[in-house]
């Protein structure tokens, strides 16, 4: 057995368990690990981080048991609800008139069908994918075609279903090459989530997953694995928020304690972020929350607004105060709430290894499973 081993100090090497087959077979051997996760210089695969104190996390033992899976074919899920309201869809129909379209949905996503071959329909997210996009391009049919064929090739090219499933343990049938490519992924976003700066806990009142971001807690500068680690949470909420509700849409939660300027992204992060959330999931945010954004964010803020579509901002609320709290208490149980979105109980504090290897894809950090 073969396992990929990388670290934050980029070694690289080749880890062979030391017995035969049938030692493996009796445990003797050792067992295949996502390697290298840590900032730790003394832990080099996924035992040793596990069993590291420093990360000093209250994480269940029991919890990791169980192989996490992003398969639906076990789920009950329950019938899909249509996030649009009535005022959604009559602001598109008044804009699609205005440019001179006509606003009709089931022609819109019948064309947009038809105009996909049969390669590209393969990596659609899911059946309602064309309907996302045609809504957020608001009737403007040539732009929807345009804009999904670009999404399903960016969706091909950074290998999305790969990210989703790089925790999976069920490889059977997968062959010895992507099993280490899977590792691979997973050690990236373990690492890019040591520190807690991105997970999915809890829902809003109508069954839609929330999304913790912590940007002051930000402990990379690699983009390019940012960026796969935004990926694999904007993918496990939506499939947080499918099982729970049915419903299609995320809420975004942002911290903004321990921000400072000096440590705020390059603009060229900022604008991938928003290019993925924009551009890749049309009509998947619900609402995002700003919550007590510190004095020095306004600088930021003043920068990054110029790069948001405005349909975007609409969907921005800062909540600072007592009136933050009103829109808090509105949309969410405060009570299973963490403190930054107005929770009231003191709640588990987040682990990282429970929350990727020991919690299944389409359930939430801290959330009974089965």
């Amino acid at each position: 057995m073969t396992v990929l081993l990388r670290s934050r100090s980029l070694m690289k090497g080749i880890f062979h368990h030391g017995g035969n087959s049938e030692d493996f077979k009796e445990g003797k051997g050792i067992n295949r690990h996502a390697c290298v996760i840590t900032h730790s210089p003394s832990a080099t695969t996924l035992a040793d981080w596990e069993d590291d104190d420093s990360h000093n996390y209250q994480c269940s033992d029991a919890a990791i048991d169980e192989p996490p899976t992003n398969s639906e074919a076990h789920l009950n899920l329950p019938p899909i609800i249509d996030d649009c309201t009535e005022l959604d869809h009559s602001r598109r129909v008044e804009t699609a008139e205005s440019h001179g379209f006509t606003f009709d949905e089931a022609h819109g996503v019948e064309s947009i069908l038809h105009a996909l071959t049969p390669h590209e329909r393969q990596f659609l997210a899911d059946d309602n994918m064309p309907l996302r996009h045609y809504r957020a391009e608001k009737g403007n049919l040539n732009e929807a075609i345009r804009k999904i064929k670009s999404t399903l090739k960016w969706r091909e090219e950074f290998a999305v279903e790969d990210i989703k499933r790089c925790f999976d343990k069920n490889t059977d049938g997968l062959s010895h090459k992507k099993r280490e490519e899977l590792n691979q992924l997973a050690g990236v976003i373990a690492q890019e989530n040591e520190t807690g700066k991105i997970y999915c806990r809890g829902y809003d009142k109508e069954g839609r997953a929330i999304l913790y971001l912590t940007p002051g807690k930000e402990n990379s500068t690699n983009e390019w694995n940012n960026m796969r680690h935004l990926v694999y949470h904007l993918e496990r909420a939506i499939a947080c928020t499918r099982r729970k509700s049915g419903r299609e849409k995320v809420c975004i939660v942002i911290r903004y304690q321990g921000f400072k300027l000096r440590n705020a992204p390059p603009i060229s992060t900022v604008k991938h972020t928003l290019t993925i959330l924009q551009s890749h999931y049309p009509e998947r945010m619900y609402r995002a929350y700003i919550c007590d954004p510190p004095f020095v964010f306004r600088s930021f803020w003043n920068i990054i607004k110029h790069f948001i579509d405005p349909a975007t901002l609409e969907k921005i609320a800062f909540c600072a105060g007592k009136e933050g709290n009103v829109v808090l208490e509105r949309d969410f149980d405060t009570s299973t709430t963490e403190k930054q979105a107005g929770g009231t109980t003191k709640l588990r504090e987040f682990c990282s290894k429970e929350f990727l290897f020991g919690t299944l894809f389409h359930w939430g950090f801290d959330e009974k499973q089965g």
